[in-house]
């Protein structure tokens, strides 16, 4: 089958669209991006689809999108991604803002028993039964022009999601679900435009707790540190500092450029560009106090409880799973039972005011688990 669509780069092309789709309660919606050596995702093109209308829109032209804005913020719209967590970054980064409310069909075949992360293609190949070419996922969304390929791979990515949506939306109202879907879209939401706080953030740097309370020092300026000169730079973390490196710098605390080139895996380049910044924070975290510097970090198995606690809480929700029939693995993965038990064993209340509170203490979740995991609030 031909998709028809139309590619906006001019300002009353995007004008037309807008009045065209301004009657619509549905929307697909998806983005091409570019992940390279930055921080953000550089946005290539934004696709939409209303059932009728179907428009490839290039951010790279200079063009108002403020009226289509609008729509997108549109609490009467309804918004259909698929697995939408990094569309969310880019529209956060590029419009400033994310349209909701939001429908992830990837969430919603998840809470229908179809399994963990069922890709586009398979979700396309499973309902409709069409077989769509994947080729172009990976090429370079940046140039210009877009070949005849990449266009229509844009564009089949929404014309298929928006039948792909009506026969799971069917289900997902039939079973009374529908809430859980834009509730779990609104936590994802929150969790992508949230930012640990500088003073925690060197928490959750990999292999901290090999580090002692004096290393500690160091990483807790150092983390920030590496965080803020990447968005000043829009570049990707890793190309300020690497995070393996950081710990290295941390554990030895060089005190000059050569000592810090002799660390086993800094890079002259991250030398030369940051080396005098990193020494002053070293030196500066050599001056704060030893009852000042954070306490050694724990891992979850470090603790002697860890497993009990886990093994306790896993029951308790594949109990309300089968009252409920939604699958146990949707309430919460390992990854979500462990964030629950890192909040309550390893901050205080004042850190914990802070942080964001775990999945299973909030929205639809909690509605179903307060009563089994009560002790934990």
């Amino acid at each position: 089958m031909k998709v028809q669509y139309q590619v906006i780069t001019e300002q009353q092309q995007l004008d037309e669209f807008v009045s065209a789709i301004g009657g619509a309660t549905v929307l697909a919606l998806d983005t091409e991006f570019m992940r390279r050596r930055t921080l953000y995702p550089e946005v290539a093109l934004i696709q939409v689809y209303d059932g009728e209308n179907l428009a490839l829109i290039d951010p790279l032209a200079a063009l108002d999108y403020s009226n289509f804005w609008e729509v997108l913020k549109s609490e009467d719209v309804l918004k259909i991604l698929h697995s939408p967590s990094e569309d969310i970054e880019v529209f956060n980064n590029f419009a400033g803002f994310v349209p909701t409310p939001m429908f992830d069909t990837q969430f919603a075949l998840q809470l229908l028993g179809e399994g963990n992360c069922v890709g586009f293609a398979n979700m396309v190949k499973q309902i409709l039964e069409i077989e769509i070419d994947k080729s172009e996922s990976r090429t370079n969304w940046l140039q210009r022009p877009l070949t005849t390929k990449q266009l229509d791979y844009a564009a089949s990515d929404v014309f298929y999601l928006l039948p792909c949506f009506n026969h799971i939306y069917k289900q997902i109202s039939e079973k009374g679900l529908t809430e859980i879907v834009l509730e779990e879209s609104q936590l994802v939401i929150e969790k992508r435009s949230y930012e640990l706080p500088d003073k925690l953030l060197y928490q959750d740097i990999k292999n901290a707790w090999q580090l002692k309370p004096r290393d500690l020092a160091t990483l807790q300026l150092l983390a920030p540190w590496r965080r803020s000169k990447a968005k000043d730079k829009n570049l990707a973390l890793n190309f300020v500092l690497k995070e393996q490196n950081m710990v290295e710098i941390a554990k030895r605390r060089p005190t000059n450029i050569s000592s810090m080139r002799n660390i086993p895996g800094v890079e002259a380049m991250e030398v030369n560009r940051s080396g005098k910044e990193i020494l002053k924070l070293v030196e500066q975290a050599k001056s704060v106090d030893i009852e000042q510097c954070p306490e050694k970090l724990l891992r979850l198995i470090d603790y002697p409880q860890y497993k009990k606690a886990a093994k306790d809480i896993s029951s308790k929700i594949k109990q309300v799973a089968c009252k409920t029939e939604i699958p146990a693995e949707v309430f919460a993965s390992k990854k979500q039972i462990n964030q629950l038990i890192s909040w309550k064993w390893k901050h205080t209340d004042k850190s914990r005011s802070e942080l964001l509170k775990p999945d299973l203490l909030k929205s639809w979740r909690w509605e179903f688990l307060k009563d089994a995991l009560a002790e934990w609030q």
